[in-house]
């Protein structure tokens, strides 16, 4: 995970597939981004490096926009494959944020 920051916009790029054994290190990497840069208002999840996506994955996801969301800050995905755009609608997680 990579925290990059334009304006006030802070872009997550994930280095590799959110699966269990890369979950604790990205978790790590993106918490500290957000502890960093507390008045970052826009957050996205750049998934364009992520060909595949477990079940530890989505709940990284979602813990993810839970915490951002509770901080009254924005969230979204960017980049992601097709067969990920249609995980996360088939667990509607794309009524919580926008997928793109």
């Amino acid at each position: 995970m990579e925290a990059v920051i334009k304006e006030n916009v802070m872009e997550l790029v994930a280095k590799s597939n959110l699966v269990a054994s890369t979950i604790d290190s990205q978790t790590s990497l993106a918490k500290d981004a957000l502890a960093q840069n507390p008045n970052i208002e826009n957050i996205v999840l750049n998934l364009g490096n992520v060909a595949e996506i477990d079940s530890m994955g989505i709940n990284f996801v979602v813990g993810l926009y839970k915490e951002i969301h509770a901080e009254n800050r924005n969230f979204s995905v960017i980049n992601t494959s097709r067969a990920i755009l249609n995980l996360f609608n088939l667990f509607k997680l794309t009524s919580y944020f926008e997928v793109s």
